[in-house]
């Protein structure tokens, strides 16, 4: 089938020859954030992602310390992949999270769905920051992919107030729950500058 056919073509993701996401990564800032939730087609955002992860792991050999943060992870590394490109992306983010440390790439997932998932990418997790959960499904793979959290901890994660949250996992000592501070930055809606240098 042609590309033209698909309508891919059509999507606004494609750089045609200008500057796209690899060549922002590649300027090495403190902090690059892709936004891919403004995108209109549904496979836009994940063609996306496939495409900077790629690029991450094809220069993996050069050991550049990356922490790579997917918020909303559910929504990329699903455990039941539909499509060619959602199985493209599922194997790459559980290829980054179980080999990525050794050449300096890091990965944090963050859901509110862990049951929604890949399991291959939630067992490579070393460390869990767990804030309030309900579901019980998300309570059950959580329990069945994190076997360092006692279980009582876990249970008690549906009656959680703001701010409080379990951290287990090589971060800390013992598993536990903690307090979250105040604020320390005005809340606000906004987009915060971030100098460069």
């Amino acid at each position: 089938m042609r590309l033209e056919n698909l309508g891919i073509l059509d999507w606004d993701i494609w750089a045609w020859g200008g500057r796209d996401a690899s060549d922002v990564i590649d300027e090495e800032q403190d902090a690059t954030v892709l936004d891919l939730g403004a995108f209109r087609e549904p496979g836009e955002f994940k063609a996306a992602a496939l495409s900077v992860l790629d690029h991450l792991w094809q220069n993996r050999e050069q050991r550049r310390p990356r922490l790579i943060v997917i918020d909303e992870a559910h929504n990329l590394c699903s455990p039941d992949p539909q499509t060619p490109a959602d199985r493209l992306l599922t194997e790459r983010i559980v290829q980054i999270a179980a080999e990525g440390r050794k050449f300096g790439l890091w990965l944090v997932l963050s859901t509110q769905r862990p049951s929604k998932v890949h399991p291959n990418a939630l067992s490579q997790c070393d460390n869990v920051a767990l804030m309030r959960m309900n579901a019980p499904n998300d309570l059950a793979a959580l329990a069945e992919s994190f076997g360092f959290v006692p279980q009582d901890l876990l249970m008690r994660s549906p009656v959680f107030g703001q701010g409080q949250a379990i951290f287990a996992g090589g971060f800390t000592a013992a598993p536990q729950l903690v307090q979250m501070g105040a604020r320390l930055t005005v809340e606000g809606g906004s987009d915060v500058p971030v100098p460069l240098r």
